[in-house]
């Protein structure tokens, strides 16, 4: 079976992919993630916005860049922390023995 050698640049950004993916699913980016949402709030973000912008694992991003004006609602940052709480626990499901 013959393997297609890809381009430099293309590597480059294949290999940048996966980087990112592997940095975003190490367990201490929850935490920081968390806190850091507070900040993106309507309270914080009035008369202003923020950019988002979505990626599945393998690159694919079901659509581009939106604006959302004055930050994320309360709800949204609340199913966000739960959406990152259950992330964190299939994180740590799997224990070494004796832990």
């Amino acid at each position: 079976m013959k393997t297609t050698k890809l381009k430099k640049t293309d590597r480059i950004a294949k290999l940048t992919r996966e980087r990112d993916e592997a940095l975003a699913g190490q367990v201490h980016t929850y935490h920081f993630a968390s806190y850091a949402l507070n900040k993106l709030s309507t309270d914080h973000l009035a008369g202003s916005g923020l950019i988002l912008s979505i990626t599945v694992l393998g690159g694919r991003e079901p659509f581009g860049p939106v604006m959302i004006r004055d930050g994320l609602s309360k709800e949204t940052i609340a199913a966000l922390k739960a959406d990152f709480v259950r992330s964190y626990n299939t994180a740590i499901a799997f224990k070494p023995e004796g832990a």
